[in-house]
């Protein structure tokens, strides 16, 4: 026997009422989920600023390093040129000293004996 229309109308409105319910139900907890992921999403954004801020002042921190030690090895081999008499003068190296550089090298000049073992434990250590 087919399902007469007012028992098949009864089950829709039911049913109907039954999604509604549902729908009422879920929606805190999604807004609620959506709150969250949100709230997490900005972290995680706060982190990557932050960690791209701590990669950068090592990058400046490592540059600062790279010439100030490029600048102690000219120093050394200005030095080394001025206590190793035995050097030829026009090595390679000596044009790329600043005039700054030959003034140390100058000064520690009078330090021969122990410039040649500081710049031995210099050339050692880098």
């Amino acid at each position: 026997m087919p399902p007469r229309d007012h028992d098949r109308d009864a089950i829709e409105r039911r049913l109907e009422a039954v999604e509604r319910a549902l729908a009422e139900d879920e929606q805190p907890d999604r807004v609620d989920r959506l709150d969250e992921l949100e709230t997490r999403v900005a972290e995680l954004e706060a982190a990557v600023r932050a960690l791209r801020g701590y990669v950068g002042s090592v990058r400046a921190i490592n540059d600062d390093v790279e010439r100030r030690a490029d600048r102690a090895l000219r120093k050394a081999e200005a030095v080394e040129r001025t206590v190793d008499p035995t050097e030829p003068s026009g090595d390679s190296a000596a044009g790329e000293g600043s005039a700054e550089d030959e003034a140390d090298a100058t000064e520690h000049a009078a330090d021969a004996p122990t410039a040649t073992g500081r710049l031995q434990r210099l050339r050692d250590h880098l």
